[in-house]
């Protein structure tokens, strides 16, 4: 008997490591970190005893470079899944500096096409991992008794952080980063993507 396979509705994760990242990130570092002195209390969102900035940083013009980096990796993605031709991508971005024993709770972003993090700073492996969710909430009923996780049985789906990756996925995907285990602060850039005619 042949079984032929064939997925249905797929969870897409994007990702890319940026070559000249160590230089970019070193600035990024230094940005992220004035922002957070001039705002010592940041945002709370899904951040657990970690800061968040203002979702502004992409008004900023010494965050102008990943910014744009951004919103390219976005416009390639739409262009590889047929959205409409000559639409204008616009978006918030925030910076997230997660100290030992912080976390991001799981969540998802509404009202977006994308959603991703930009890593600048961690230390790995320690420093906790992104972590994705099945969202088809119907399947929790049920787990599968399998002995090894796979892209159909897998309830979670973890992804290391790295410095200079950058990690895209659909913002109705439900994620969370696990806490710090690590000794130094886990900074990034988050970002919501949207698409107009």
């Amino acid at each position: 008997m042949e079984l032929k396979a064939q997925a249905l509705f797929p969870s897409v994760v994007w990702s890319t490591l940026f070559d000249d990242h160590t230089t970019l990130n070193k600035e990024l570092l230094a940005r992220a970190y004035e922002l957070r002195n001039k705002d010592p209390s940041g945002v709370s969102r899904t951040n657990i005893a970690g800061w968040q900035s203002n979702n502004t940083i992409q008004q900023l013009p010494e965050f102008a470079l990943i910014n744009r980096r951004i919103l390219q990796a976005c416009e390639r993605i739409a262009e590889s899944q047929y959205f409409i031709p000559g639409l204008t991508f616009d978006h918030q971005a925030w910076v997230n500096i997660s100290p030992p024993g912080a976390s991001n709770q799981i969540h998802y972003h509404a009202n977006c096409y994308f959603s991703g993090v930009y890593y600048i700073s961690l230390d790995a492996p320690k420093c906790g991992s992104l972590f994705f969710r099945d969202p088809r909430t119907a399947s929790r009923m049920m787990p599968f008794p399998a002995t090894k996780q796979t892209p159909f049985t897998a309830s979670e789906v973890r992804m290391p952080p790295e410095p200079g990756r950058l990690y895209i996925f659909p913002g109705w995907l439900e994620h969370g980063v696990e806490v710090n285990q690590s000794d130094s602060d886990r900074v990034g850039i988050s970002f919501n993507v949207v698409a107009r005619p």
